[in-house]
């Protein structure tokens, strides 16, 4: 499969691409750039017998295939085609996976090492004052033009296996090898081959890689040199180098800090005396290097993974609870879950009323402004925010995290959201806005909990008969009325004053549920209230 990644001004999109495809700045080409430097019909990309070609009609500005202008040029893994301010990237990908390609041999023979290259100072740029001769300037040198080489090449690739391949094509083109493996440790801590590169024509199926060099690699952590593998008495009975006649092969760690990432091993078969111990250092610089830019690539990744994360639940949680998911404290778990759990319903009363005098822009900004005052309230008694629905905000306590109070929890988030809402109706009424005035509903009892939705789109909710009668018990409540049920209320009784209003019916229960209207905490609640429920 083909893709052409383009960088513009709206944005990183991703094409897959056709046997033809046209690029320009007119809105009838396959892919339109927002780009007023490049033609209505600047270029296009042909594939034909397996070569993706790429074409400019005649812009007046030119099209540029890694920073040469060029007219028509075939395309490869990795080329940057540069179309006005509008830079792209051409990516071929392979169907074959480079674990499905590779090899490793199974050789038991026990290795006989009779040099190794181990990091030391020599990895390491001395100061002007300690050079002692010109070879030592010349060897920095070339460590400088490898590294130097090597990050012109990958740039600020973001994707690992594309970072790979970049890194793989460089080396190769810098030794002259004929082959070249990839390997990382996945996250079960085991070797694999991530990344390969062939000559064109060579059947990558029959690329078999040898556990004497892996397992030396591994052990010592060193970079070794074979000047003539199919003789060389370190890999005495390695068949696999045997039969595939390697002359010449180096292996080296890739390691960052005190972390292993893996290893790079490359070959030539054409030469006894293919690589120098010089080689084999300067290929040591660059894995260094490599192994740098992996790691980055690395983290960079987790970090919008755990960035995602964390904006996905920041909606839902409190902020101390959010840090608790992103560290692993806590979990979510896939799928549906049994939960004993509280659920409470806050709505504006009169909304559609109030909302027909005011503009869009206004209804939104007064709801927003809402919003924010309740989600507040919400998360101090670290409650999970499910959903705003028009005027009407779903609160779950006790799922995807559980306190043993979550209902006291609840009912003292529902109250303290009618004491913040007399406050802001006060600023309100200040400056001639009308109040907002909101009735609350609250059940407690089993639910399931999960995500729901698509393969595309899924939100973490609860569904069940809790949370049919907390909604049937907030469309009841009046205007600055908080109703618990009876499942709630036997869970808070004696820690709230309370009075009992009356049973409702409830759609899909055969018996009537008893109802409570929440005062105040204990102690504090007004003697005089004379609330009703509607209907």
């Amino acid at each position: 499969m083909a893709r052409l990644i383009v960088f513009g001004s709206d944005g990183r999109k991703e094409h897959e691409l056709m046997d033809q495809i046209s690029i320009g700045r007119h809105p009838d080409n396959t892919i339109q750039l927002l780009d007023r430097i490049a033609s209505k019909q600047h270029a296009v990309i042909e594939h034909k017998n397996g070569t993706f070609t790429f074409r400019d009609l005649g812009s007046l500005n030119g099209s540029h295939v890694n920073k040469q202008r060029v007219t028509e040029v075939p395309l490869n893994d990795g080329d940057e085609i540069t179309i006005g301010n509008t830079r792209c990237m051409f990516v071929l990908e392979s169907d074959d996976k480079p674990e499905d390609i590779v090899e490793v041999g199974t050789e038991s023979v026990e290795s006989h090492i009779r040099s190794e290259l181990r990091q030391s100072s020599k990895d390491k740029f001395l100061p002007e004052s300690e050079i002692q001769d010109n070879s030592m300037v010349r060897s920095d040198y070339e460590k400088l033009r490898a590294a130097y080489e090597l990050q012109r090449a990958i740039g600020l690739e973001p994707d690992l296996d594309r970072l790979l391949v970049r890194i793989l094509e460089q080396v190769c083109n810098f030794f002259g090898a004929d082959r070249g493996v990839v390997l990382l440790f996945n996250e079960s801590g085991t070797l694999k081959p991530r990344c390969v590169r062939a000559p064109k024509g060579v059947n990558k199926e029959n690329i078999v890689i040898s556990t004497n060099i892996m397992n030396h690699v591994l052990r010592e952590k060193t970079a070794i040199l074979s000047s003539d593998a199919s003789v060389d008495s370190r890999f005495a009975g390695a068949q696999s180098i045997i039969m595939q006649g390697i002359r010449s092969t180096m292996a080296v760690p890739l390691i960052h800090d005190e972390s292993f990432l893996g290893m790079m091993l490359v070959d030539s078969q054409v030469a006894v005396n293919a690589f120098t111990e010089r080689d084999l250092q300067l290929l040591s610089t660059i894995a260094n290097q490599a192994a740098i830019h992996i790691e980055n690539t690395e983290l960079a990744k987790n970090m919008e993974a755990e960035a995602a994360k964390r904006e996905k639940f920041q909606r839902l949680l409190s902020p101390n609870l959010v840090e608790q998911m992103i560290s692993g404290q806590l979990e979510v778990k896939k799928g549906g879950e049994s939960r004993d759990a509280t659920v409470l319903f806050a709505d504006i009363r009169g909304f559609t009323s109030m909302s027909e005098n005011m503009t869009a822009q206004d209804v939104l900004g007064m709801l927003n402004e809402y919003f924010e005052l309740m989600v507040d309230v919400v998360f101090q008694e670290e409650g999970t925010v499910d959903k705003f629905v028009g005027d009407e905000i779903m609160v779950i306590y006790g799922a995807p995290v559980d306190h043993p109070d979550d209902p006291s929890r609840a009912v003292r988030a529902a109250l303290e959201m009618q004491t913040a809402l007399t406050d802001f109706n006060n600023l309100r009424q200040a400056i001639g806005k009308p109040p907002i005035e909101i009735g609350i509903g609250i059940n407690s009892g089993d639910l399931v909990a999960g995500y729901i939705g698509s393969s595309r789109t899924m939100d973490y909710s609860v569904i069940g008969d809790t949370v049919n009668v907390a909604s049937r018990l907030c469309s009841i409540a009046k205007a600055g009325h908080i109703l618990i049920s009876d499942a709630t209320y036997n869970r808070v009784q004696g820690q709230f004053d309370v009075r009992e209003i009356d049973s409702v019916q409830v759609k899909g229960r055969k018996q009537p549920v008893m109802i409570y209207q929440v005062l105040a905490n204990r102690g504090q609640a007004d003697s005089n209230g004379t609330a009703q429920p509607d209907g």
